[in-house]
C-alpha cells in the first residue's frame, strides 16, 4: 500500500515537472509584444 502511494505521488510529481517543462519551452516562442515566433523576428526588437 504504502509503496504504490510512493510510486503515485514520484509519477505525478515528474508528469508535472514535465508539464511545465513544455509549458516553458511553448510560451518561449513567442514574443510578448507583437505575437510573432521568434525565430521570425530575427533581433528587430529585444525586450
Amino acid at each position: 500500500m504504502l509503496l504504490r502511494l510512493f510510486f503515485t505521488v514520484v509519477g505525478c510529481t515528474l508528469l508535472g515537472f514535465l508539464a511545465g517543462l513544455f509549458a516553458f519551452r511553448v510560451k518561449s516562442r513567442w514574443c510578448p509584444r507583437c505575437g510573432t515566433t521568434t525565430s521570425e523576428l530575427g533581433g528587430q526588437h529585444r525586450t
